[in-house]
């Protein structure tokens, strides 16, 4: 009995690869745009996170917390100042700068490749779960998170933005934001945010 070859013939597998260069062709730049969006919603969403529990916090422990950018938000001293990052502290002396006294709740890593903008160095609630007025703070709190993209629509002539913001009003209840509309809307308030 004789056995014949099986396989695959050279024209049957240029057509195989000839298929699998167009699929990658088209997956590559969807996937890249797809972790840029991803990078973007993770930084507003850990934003938030934070936002939700300071407000938590203040209201379970009765206390002023408050939330500030730090260089370093994952240290055990970590400290208020310009970074990539937020930390959540009890602020007892209602400064919103973190002492060394004063305990640290959690802190948040803002991925190096995003960009921000924010128009409050500090997000402070008071025991009532409303956000503070802290003296040279807005009442409302506007933090911009963009790309090289900026505030442009993710799909042509879609309302969902390239960018993402978190909008904290004075009630504390912050919210993510993705509407190119909203986002535009806020270089006309008063402390003016847009994408760097």
């Amino acid at each position: 009995m004789k056995l014949s070859n099986r396989g695959f013939t050279l024209p049957e597998l240029m057509v195989v690869l000839a298929i699998a260069a167009a699929i990658l062709g088209i997956g590559v730049p969807n996937f890249r745009d797809f972790q840029r969006n991803n990078r973007l919603t993770v930084a507003a969403n850990d934003t938030l996170g934070g936002v939700i529990t300071s407000r938590a916090e203040a209201l379970r422990r009765q206390v002023t917390i408050s939330m500030c950018p730090s260089a370093d938000p994952l240290a055990v001293n970590a400290t208020c100042g310009s970074g990539s990052g937020w930390i959540v502290f009890e602020d007892t002396d209602g400064n919103c700068d973190r002492a060394d006294t004063e305990e640290l709740i959690t802190g948040a890593r803002i991925d190096d490749d995003v960009q921000a903008a924010t128009n409050s160095g500090c997000i402070s609630f008071a025991s009532t779960g409303f956000k503070r007025v802290v003296a040279g703070e807005p009442a409302t709190s506007y933090i911009l998170y963009c790309d090289d993209r900026g505030n442009t629509p993710k799909n042509p002539g879609g309302p969902d933005s390239a960018a993402r913001g978190v909008e904290v009003p004075p009630t504390g209840r912050g919210a993510v934001i993705r509407q190119v509309d909203e986002i535009a809307a806020w270089a006309d308030v008063a402390d003016p945010v847009e994408c760097p």
